[in-house]
């Protein structure tokens, strides 16, 4: 049985494992998500059911402008800052996507502290997960990887396959699937051509899925294994609402019928994919 506790620390801890005496991992985890309580929920679901106590740390950037007065108190309250936790080591790093692929890198309010951060996890971080919008911005600011616009945006639940065997995308069926909602893309040529970088999944409809560093510490997602089932839904939904251009999420309503059931068919790869990541801790 699970059990959830927020300490003094600001850590959110869960116990998914009987083995008590087994260690704890320390995960930190950048938000960079607008909606920070629903992104919260989204990783301690798909974090929760992999048989390990965790220690989580959420960070806000603090270079960031928040439009809502009413967001960084609880942040203040309720997560860390980089400047607070740089002087420790953690098993586990991950940084969110972010609304804000449109924008040149460097137009990003945060940009340099999100470098910062980056260059400080490679010393003091075993693994590191980049999701969507950080795993292009990483790729980038540590490989040179240029990011293109799309459009439409790639928006909906997609197949995949393995191009790459390695550990982690063991277990993984021969095509599985992951939720993807952006405007920009990363050309394969660009990450084949790089000699630091291994290209594991690819899809001739996404661009690159999954890419690792050689070394393995560092990993980049360009979908969103932690969405839950109606994430994609409600941004369908909310688009719609406010005349904002937006087309049907491809092969996630049943039959196409956005009246109909959502067919959640990702879970089991995104647990599979941590469960990998997991494995990989030093």
């Amino acid at each position: 049985m699970m059990s959830v506790e927020q300490d003094s620390s600001k850590q959110l801890v869960l116990n998914t494992t009987n083995d008590f005496k087994a260690k704890t991992l320390t995960i930190l985890v950048l938000n960079l998500m607008p909606n920070k309580l629903e992104t919260e929920g989204q990783f301690v679901d798909l974090l929760n059911d992999q048989n390990h106590n965790l220690a989580l740390t959420f960070l806000y950037p603090e270079t960031h402008h928040f439009k809502s007065a009413d967001t960084l108190p609880y942040l203040q309250e309720s997560y860390a800052t980089f400047s607070q936790i740089k002087a420790g080591y953690y098993d586990g790093l991950i940084i969110t996507g972010a609304p804000v692929e449109t924008l040149d890198f460097s137009l990003v309010d945060y940009w340099r502290e999100f470098g910062e951060l980056v260059d400080w996890s490679k010393t003091h971080v075993s693994q590191t997960l980049f999701i969507c919008w950080a795993a292009q911005a990483g790729l980038f600011h540590d490989y040179g990887i240029k990011k293109y616009p799309v459009r439409p945006k790639i928006f909906g639940i997609f197949g995949h396959e393995v191009r790459q065997q390695a550990p982690l995308v063991e277990g993984l069926p021969e095509t599985f699937y992951l939720p993807h909602s952006r405007n920009t893309t990363l050309k394969s040529a660009d990450i084949l051509a790089h000699p630091d970088l291994r290209l594991l999944v690819d899809d001739s409809d996404v661009g690159p899925v999954i890419v690792q560093s050689r070394d393995g510490r560092q990993t980049f997602v360009t979908g969103h294994p932690e969405y839950s089932t109606q994430t994609l839904a409600n941004e369908y939904r909310r688009d719609l609402k406010a005349g904002i251009p937006i087309t049907l999420p491809e092969n996630y309503f049943y039959a196409n019928d956005p009246t109909q059931k959502i067919i959640n068919r990702w879970q089991p790869a995104s647990q599979q994919l941590i469960k990998n990541w997991f494995k990989s801790f030093k």
